[in-house]
C-alpha cells in the first residue's frame, strides 16, 4: 500500500511539474511574441471569396486604433506550412506598430487543402485591407518560398491596394511564375546564397543576380543596395549564413525584411532593425515542445496509478540477455543508422511520384512529402519483421520457445495476448489526446500563441479536418512504432534502476533519430560549407529539370528526429516502468500523428 502512495506521488510530481514548465514557457513565449500585452493576437475566420472559410492569425498592436490607422502587412507561409510557421516575422512586424494577417492557406493549419491558395490569399488582403484600424490601399504583402508566388497572385488581383512587395527566398518561383514585370510598387526580393531551390531551378547566387536582373529590367543590379524603378524602391538582398528551410529564424533575413518594411512604411513604434526578440521566443517555444512530450509520458504515467488502467501493466520482461559488446553496438548501428540512411533517399523519391498529387492515394494520404518519410518508414518496419522471423526461427532451431514477453508485449511465459491491455492503451491515447488538445486550444484561444520552434517542432490546436487528415499516418505510425518496439533493447544494468531507466531512454532516442539526424548533418551542413545551394546527397530529380539536386523529403525531415526519437524515448520509459510496449506505442502514435504532425498532414 505504501508502495502504491509512493507511485502516486511520484506520478503527480512529475506531472505537475511538466505543467509548471509548460505554463512558465507559455507565459514567455506570450509575452515575447504581444511585446507583454502590447499586442493583441486572435485567431480569426474570413469568408473566401468562393464561399469558403479562411483561417488566419492576426496581430493588432495597441496604437491601432480607428483614429490613427496602422500600416498592414499580410504574410503568405511556404509550402507545407501554416499561419504560425511565420510568428517570427508577426511578432517583429507588430512590435514595430504594423497590424499583421497570417492566414493558413490551402490545407495549411485549419484551411481546406482543395482550394486554390490564390483565392484564399486576394479574401485575406482584401479582408486586411477592409479593417478600420490600418491604411486604406496601402497593403504590404510578404511571401515566403511558395508564398512568393501567392504574393504575385494576389498583387494581380489588386494592384491599386498595394505599398509593397517582400518575397522571401523566391527568385526559383519568381522564375517559375514567368517574372514580375508587370509589378509596379515597391519591391525586395531576398534571397539565401545556399538556397538549394535557387541552384536547381536557377543556379549559383550569380545566376540568381543575373536572372533578377533581367527579370527586374535593371541591368547594374546589385545586392544590398536600393534602386529606382518606375518611381518606386527596387532592392535585391543577400542573406548567407542561412538555407531555404531556415528563414523564419535567421536573424539577417528578419533584420532585412524588418529594414525593408519599415523604410516603404512609417513604422508607428521606433524600433532598431536589430532589436529582435525571436530568439527568446524560440528559446521558450523549444522549452514547451520537449515538455510536451514529457507531458505524454507524466499523463499515461499518471493514468497508470488507477486500477482501470494499472491492470495493463505487468512484470517487466527480462527480454534475453543484454546487448553489449561491440558486435552488438555494430548491429544497432547497422539497422538503425546505416541501412535508413543509406535507403532514405531512393525510397521516399519514388514514394512521392506514387503517392503525389493526381494519383489515386493522394486523397487518402495527403501530403506528397510526408508520404516520402512514411513509406520509409514502412519499408524500415517491414526490415524489422525480417529480422524478428529469422530470430524466431534461429530460436526454434535451437530448441528455444519464444513467447510475448521476448517481443515486449506482455510478462515472460504468456503466449496469448489479453487484448484488453491494447484496448486499455488506447483508451489512454485518447484521453492523452483530449488534454493535450484542450491545452494547445486554450493557449491559442487565451494568449494566441501556439509552439512552434522553427520547423523542428510544431504544435496546432484541435482542427476536424486535419484529425481525419491524420488518421492513415497515426495508423501507419503505430505499424512502425509497434514493430520497432518489439524487439527493445535490454543494456547491462549498472544496479541503479533509475540510471538504467535513463541510459536506456537516451540510447533508445538517440538511435532512433540518427539516421535522419547525419542525414541532415551531412546535406544542409555542408550546403552551408559549400554556400552556393548546391547540395551535397544527389537526390533523383522528381521535377523533370535534368538536375539531381532537389532534396525532396529530406526538406521536410527536421521535425522527424524530434518526433521518432521523442516517441521512442517516451515508449522506452513506458514500457521499463509496465512491462509491455502497448501502454507507450498507442498513445504515442495517436499524440505523434494527431499533435507533432499536425501542420504536415496537407495536401503539397
Amino acid at each position: 500500500m505504501k508502495t502504491e502512495q509512493n507511485e502516486m506521488k511520484k506520478a503527480v510530481r512529475f506531472f505537475v511539474i511538466t505543467m509548471i514548465v509548460l505554463l512558465v514557457s507559455s507565459i514567455c513565449v506570450w509575452g515575447f511574441q504581444t511585446s507583454w500585452g502590447k499586442v493583441h493576437i486572435e485567431r480569426i475566420y474570413i469568408n473566401s471569396q468562393d464561399g469558403t472559410s479562411v483561417s488566419s492569425l492576426i496581430y493588432i498592436p495597441e496604437n491601432a486604433t480607428d483614429e490613427n490607422p496602422a500600416p498592414v502587412a499580410v504574410i503568405y507561409h511556404g509550402r507545407s506550412n501554416q499561419a504560425h510557421s511565420n510568428d517570427t516575422w508577426s511578432m517583429e512586424m507588430a512590435r514595430r506598430g504594423f497590424v499583421v494577417l497570417s492566414p493558413d492557406l490551402q490545407g495549411g493549419g485549419e484551411s481546406d487543402p482543395h482550394i486554390d491558395r490564390g483565392i484564399q490569399a486576394i479574401s485575406v488582403a482584401e479582408y486586411a485591407n477592409d479593417l478600420s484600424f490600418v491604411q486604406k490601399g496601402k497593403l504590404n504583402l510578404i511571401g515566403y518560398s511558395a508564398g512568393t508566388a501567392t504574393v504575385l497572385q494576389t498583387y494581380g488581383a489588386m494592384p491599386d491596394q498595394v505599398n509593397s512587395v517582400c518575397e522571401v527566398f523566391g527568385p526559383f518561383m519568381m522564375a517559375m511564375a514567368g517574372g514580375f514585370s508587370n509589378v509596379d510598387t515597391n519591391f525586395d526580393l531576398i534571397k539565401s546564397t545556399a538556397d538549394q531551390y535557387d541552384w536547381h531551378f536557377i543556379g549559383d547566387p550569380q545566376a540568381c543576380l543575373g536572372a533578377t536582373s533581367k527579370m527586374s529590367g535593371i541591368k547594374d543590379l546589385t545586392a544590398g543596395k536600393d534602386f529606382d524603378r518606375n518611381g518606386k524602391i527596387f532592392r535585391y538582398d543577400e542573406v548567407s549564413g542561412t538555407l531555404h528551410q531556415t528563414g523564419n529564424i535567421s536573424n539577417e533575413t528578419i533584420k532585412r525584411i524588418v529594414s525593408f518594411e519599415t523604410k516603404v512604411s512609417d513604422a508607428p513604434v521606433k524600433i532598431a532593425n536589430d532589436d529582435l526578440a525571436w530568439k527568446p521566443q524560440q528559446f521558450f517555444s523549444g522549452i514547451a515542445c520537449i515538455a510536451m512530450m514529457f507531458l505524454l509520458a507524466a499523463l499515461v504515467n499518471l493514468l497508470m496509478q488507477s486500477d482501470f488502467f494499472a491492470s495493463a501493466a505487468n512484470k517487466i520482461p527480462a527480454g534475453g540477455a543484454p546487448r553489449k559488446g561491440a558486435k552488438a553496438w555494430a548491429l544497432d548501428l547497422l539497422f538503425s543508422l546505416v541501412i535508413p540512411a543509406v535507403i532514405f533517399v531512393p525510397v521516399s523519391a519514388y514514394a512521392i511520384k506514387w503517392t503525389g498529387m493526381g494519383t489515386r492515394w493522394s486523397e487518402f494520404i495527403t501530403s506528397a512529402n510526408l508520404n516520402g518519410i512514411m513509406v520509409w518508414l514502412i519499408v524500415l518496419a517491414l526490415i524489422g519483421i525480417v529480422r524478428m522471423i529469422i530470430r524466431d526461427r534461429k530460436a526454434k532451431k535451437d530448441g528455444v520457445s519464444l513467447t510475448l514477453g521476448d517481443y515486449a508485449l506482455d510478462a515472460d511465459g504468456v503466449t496469448k495476448i489479453d487484448w484488453s491491455k491494447p484496448g486499455k492503451a488506447l483508451i489512454m491515447g485518447l484521453i492523452v489526446a483530449i488534454f493535450v488538445f484542450t491545452w494547445l486550444w486554450l493557449i491559442e484561444g487565451f494568449a494566441g500563441i501556439n509552439y512552434q520552434l522553427w520547423n523542428v517542432s510544431t504544435y496546432l490546436k484541435i482542427s476536424p479536418m486535419r484529425i481525419v487528415r491524420a488518421i492513415p499516418y497515426c495508423l501507419i505510425i503505430f505499424f512502425v512504432m509497434f514493430v520497432g518496439n518489439m524487439t527493445q533493447r535490454i543494456l547491462p544494468s549498472t544496479g541503479n534502476e533509475r540510471k538504467d531507466m535513463w541510459i536506456a531512454v537516451t540510447v533508445n532516442t538517440v538511435l532512433t533519430a540518427s539516421a535522419l539526424f547525419v542525414l541532415l548533418l551531412i546535406q544542409y551542413g555542408g550546403s552551408m560549407i559549400i554556400g552556393t545551394g548546391q547540395t551535397i546527397i544527389p537526390q533523383i530529380d522528381i521535377y523533370g529539370t535534368g538536375k539531381n539536386t532537389s532534396s525532396g523529403s529530406l526538406d521536410f525531415a527536421f521535425g522527424y528526429c524530434y518526433m521518432m526519437g521523442g516517441t521512442t524515448g517516451v515508449v522506452t520509459y513506458l514500457y521499463r516502468k509496465y512491462g509491455n510496449i502497448w501502454i507507450g506505442v498507442i498513445p504515442a502514435s495517436i499524440f505523434a500523428g494527431l499533435v507533432t504532425l499536425a501542420s504536415f498532414t496537407v495536401l503539397s
